[in-house]
């Protein structure tokens, strides 16, 4: 593995020290009256400019330690706050005094050297140590009826910050560690940084795989000052997918009361991301820093800001609507902005206005948003900026974009995106696609473009209060003429109920398909059986090119009279287990067989799911489908013309007629095919519905006879949708032919009659 190595900087933050000595008057020379401490902190500095955390700054204890001549006399305790200021009435103006904060050194008035108690050492508790400040005041001379004396205190800790300047994508610390940081320090602060003889040293742990860093996090860590060549930063990130690792040391000097930053940066210019801590400082040795005081902000006078958008209360940022956007955006900021490109997700253009670089203290920008669709969440967006004549991208420098998310939501098969408004099935398709859940002052309708059927039904839902609901049905007609699979197309419009106005247009569109049918007993028959490749629609008999409807005929009577060729092409089609490929009748040596015949098929068709070899939306029918033609109360000798009555009347209606004709001149290669049978079935109770037409290659259940049975071709299994096995077979000679339940073996060959399956809208 190539090692790759980075350059390293300090930033070290000048102590800024806020004290209250322009308020008190000193005198120095008073015969005699009261004198008093007043003491002030500081806070953490960045760049020259006050940057505390909260709770920094807080302190718990606070004493005053006054030697004289070397030894430790008193120990004062303040005996008043005032704000930020703590106060002390002293009783002597000699000496030394120091003020520590949040530390209680161990000492003994009278006995304690100075020298040996400016060598206190801490030592740090389990990675925790004190927030402590420390000062000093020399109290000699200062005589007076009235002497303020100032005294600041100053932090005794470094603070460490971590930084993330990636301005695109996503980025996961996922280990991070500061390794050999000393566990102990010098209560006071020498001339120069230094560390105890011989201190305790030990890695902190700053994120895991299971907690990750995926943010800037100020305060990350807190350390003694030291003296430590030893320190180091170990941190792994992914950053957009890439994994980056980092093994470094940190500056050897560890200076209190100030701030390191620790920056991981992959500038949108740069290949590879780097890790650095920053060096901050006065003069031309460095580069320069942003006044992050003053950060961009919009300015809403001087923006084109549509209905519904909203600037913040910090000016920080702007709430948009969910509809489509355009707008002119003006940002206040001292310094001219480059805008950095913006994250791809967002979904949103914005490009600087020509001709128009930093006016009167703002740059303006243009910014287009399209519409989000129901079930499109909030989003939220930055604007980074870099500033002019700055090498690096800062966090400060932003402005928020709150993109709404559509009030209204959608279920089921139907989904829109941003930008992408159509949805294409791309396959028949009927029944439910999806569910729009609508505001109250909202309303769905449909639209079509002149010429298409209105396929689409909106089926209004109860809901809860204040809401409504619109089931979307795509509907089928019956031997429709136009479904050769052309696309059709709807638009699905959402409107304010009142006017129509703030129209949202999603379109929605399927490849209208569609077998010839006709009605029995409430069932949609196919008119003719399934060939080729069973799924697909393309190698089926078309409602748009039917030919016995091109004829003028019924299927039964075109069945009967058209050309040997077209009717074996229609005759000749079965099926094993779960391919859905057509098996063809040859002529296999002299024998009518089924081309690719296999006995060992262990896939019993009829056990198969109902729709499992069918196109969509269409399926087997059932036995109780079956059974509504077939299941009659004696035996049903289908060589004969006749009537049945049905076991179990459908609705009341109980008659089948039935009418039969033979077809003597088809040929399979050299093999003839004679007394080829052809039955039509229909219900006397209504006469205007085209019979069902029975036809079909007998069943094959071996290799040595192929489709011929008991003398003859017409021994047709039905494959029937049945998770028992069961199913429906004519058995029989050539003149004794009769209906029987049989489901056969999983072996055995069937012809395919599909149904249309049901469906809620027929139009």
């Amino acid at each position: 593995m190539k090692t790759r190595l980075y350059t390293i900087g300090l930033l070290c933050s000048l102590l800024f020290i806020s004290s209250c000595s322009d308020r008190w008057e000193q005198e120095e020379t008073v015969a005699s009256g009261t004198a008093e401490l007043c003491i002030s902190r500081s806070s953490f500095q960045v760049a020259g400019k006050p940057s505390p955390l909260s709770g920094e700054d807080e302190i718990t204890s606070l004493r005053a330690y006054r030697f004289e001549e070397g030894v430790l006399q008193k120990v004062y305790e303040p005996l008043s706050v005032g704000g930020d200021d703590y106060r002390l009435s002293l009783d002597r103006l000699s000496g030394t005094l120091y003020v520590i904060a949040n530390e209680e050194p161990a000492c003994e008035e009278g006995t304690t050297k100075e020298t040996d108690w400016l060598q206190t050492v801490l030592t740090a508790d389990q990675h925790r140590i004190s927030n402590y400040f420390t000062g000093k005041a020399d109290l000699s001379g200062k005589m007076g009826k009235a002497v303020s004396i100032p005294l600041a205190l100053t932090r005794g800790v470094a603070r460490f910050d971590f930084r993330i300047e990636v301005p695109e994508g996503t980025v996961s610390v996922n280990r991070f560690a500061v390794k050999q940081v000393a566990r102990q320090a010098y209560l006071f602060p020498g001339d120069t940084v230094r560390s105890p003889e011989g201190t305790a040293k030990e890695d902190c742990i700053i994120s895991t795989p299971d907690a990750p860093l995926t943010r800037d996090s100020l305060g990350i860590l807190y350390v003694y000052e030291q003296a430590n060549p030893d320190l180091s930063v170990s941190l792994e990130a992914e950053i957009n997918g890439k994994v980056y690792a980092f093994e470094q040391p940190l500056p050897s000097d560890i200076r209190r009361n100030t701030v390191y930053a620790i920056v991981l940066r992959k500038d949108v210019l740069q290949v590879d991301a780097q890790l650095t801590v920053e060096a901050w400082g006065e003069g031309d040795s460095t580069a320069a820093y942003p006044d992050l005081t003053a950060p961009p902000q919009v300015d809403a006078a001087a923006s084109e800001l549509p209905a519904g958008a909203e600037v913040t209360a910090g000016k920080d940022g702007v709430n948009l609507p969910y509809g489509p956007v355009e707008m002119v955006l003006a940002v206040a900021c001292d310094d001219e902005l480059e805008l950095l490109p913006i994250d791809a997700s967002a979904s949103l253009e914005v490009e600087p206005l020509a001709g128009q670089g930093l006016f009167e203290g703002r740059q303006r920008f243009r910014i287009r948003k399209p519409l989000f669709p129901p079930e499109q969440p909030p989003v939220e967006t930055a604007l980074r900026f870099r500033r002019k004549g700055m090498q690096y991208v800062y966090p400060e420098d932003v402005i928020t974009l709150r993109l709404a998310g559509n009030p209204s939501r959608l279920s089921g098969k139907l989904q829109y995106a941003v930008g992408t408004y159509a949805f294409d099935f791309d396959r028949y398709i009927d029944n439910e696609l999806g569910v729009f859940t609508l505001p109250a002052e909202k309303e769905l309708t449909v639209e079509y473009e002149a010429g298409e059927d209105a396929w689409i039904k909106l089926d209004p839902v109860s809901v809860r209060s204040g809401e409504g609901a619109y089931r979307v049905l795509a509907g089928w007609r019956p031997n429709d003429v136009t479904a050769n699979g052309r696309r059709q197309s709807a638009t699905l419009v959402i409107s304010n109920r009142a006017d129509g106005s703030q129209r949202e247009e999603y379109t929605v569109s399927r490849r209208n398909y569609g077998l010839p049918v006709t009605w029995m007993h409430g069932i949609w028959w196919c008119k003719y059986n399934a060939r080729g490749d069973s799924r697909s629609f393309e190698d089926q008999v078309l409602s748009s090119d039917d030919p016995a409807r091109r004829a003028g005929q019924t299927v039964f009577e075109y069945l009967g009279a058209c050309p040997p060729e077209a009717f074996f092409d229609l005759w000749k089609w079965a099926y094993q287990g779960d391919s859905g490929t057509g098996l063809q009748v040859i002529d296999k040596n002299g024998t009518a067989a089924l081309d690719g015949y296999n006995h060992q098929v262990s896939v019993h068709i009829n056990r198969l799911p109902a729709d499992a070899l069918a196109p969509e939306g269409y399926e087997l029918p059932s036995m109780e489908d079956f059974n509504r033609i077939f299941d009659a109360t004696d035996y049903v000798w289908v060589m004969w013309n006749g009537t049945h009555t049905l076991r179990t009347p459908w609705e009341g209606h109980s008659q089948v007629k039935r009418l039969q004709k033979r077809r003597n001149d088809v040929t399979a290669g050299n093999v003839a095919l004679p007394s080829l049978i052809l039955i039509e079935m229909w219900s006397p109770d209504f006469p205007e519905h085209e019979p069902v037409t029975w036809y079909g290659v007998a069943s094959q259940w071996n290799d040595s006879e192929g489709v011929f049975h008991n003398g003859h071709y017409n021994n047709i299994l039905f494959g029937v949708h049945s998770p028992e096995g069961t199913g429906w077979f004519i058995p029989g000679k050539n003149d004794a032919l009769y209906l029987h339940k049989n489901g056969g073996a999983a072996k055995d060959t069937r012809v395919l009659r599909f149904r249309k399956s049901e469906v809620e809208y027929v139009y």
